[in-house]
């Protein structure tokens, strides 16, 4: 990651029993990487508010004060939880303390110059599967799904927790993104795309 600089790391928060926290990127540093999270709570305030309003519910973290370190594993910071997207609409429903037990995925902007890239995603999870949008040069977007697999986990996966999947045949643009309901196959195996937890356009319209 860039030299550790102060600054508002927005993430969103998925899962119940295991919880994840998604980086919500944009291409200005030091903001232009993703990052897929493993994370604890300290309190129960999230879990509750997630088993109330469901798996796609959309949680978002504004951290209170956060440098690139504090994203890594064993690090810990205090972050205002909201329901919906902080910033905007979203609802305050309280301070929590995060602790980041493991770093799954960490991905950076494409080259402007290469050939662009096939539509791919990372898919992540256990007792219930995600796909984040992986980002690579504006214009572009941000985007988490809920998924569940069809088939087997993807077979370049191996004993990993997070795996990057190619979708064949799609343009990495929003009208080639996945959608619910879609059934596709990658990796060896078939994925069911279930309900969009997030798409965000504007944070990924420019240069950085």
């Amino acid at each position: 990651m860039a030299t550790p600089e102060l600054a508002l790391h927005g993430l969103v928060l998925l899962g119940t029993d295991t919880v994840y926290a998604v980086h919500m990127p944009t291409f200005t540093t030091p903001h232009d990487f993703q990052a897929v999270l493993r994370v604890d709570l300290d309190t129960d305030t999230y879990r509750t508010a997630r088993k109330r309003y469901g798996t796609s519910a959309l949680f978002t973290l504004s951290p209170r004060t956060l440098l690139l370190k504090d994203l890594e594993p064993g690090a810990s910071f205090p972050a205002d939880l909201y329901f919906g997207r902080f910033g905007r609409d979203g609802e305050l429903l309280g301070e929590v303390g995060v602790g980041i037990e493991e770093r799954l995925y960490v991905g950076h902007p494409t080259d402007p110059t290469m050939e662009p890239a096939p539509l791919r995603y990372v898919l992540f999870g256990r007792e219930q599967l995600y796909l984040a949008h992986v980002f690579t040069r504006p214009p572009d977007f941000d985007q988490v799904l809920t998924a569940q697999l069809a088939g087997e986990w993807p077979t370049s996966a191996g004993e990993r927790s997070a795996s990057t999947v190619t979708i064949p045949g799609r343009p990495d643009d929003l009208p080639g993104r996945l959608h619910p309901g879609e059934q596709v196959a990658t990796e060896g195996t078939e994925l069911q795309v279930l309900a969009e937890v997030y798409l965000e356009t504007a944070d990924l319209a420019g240069e950085a």
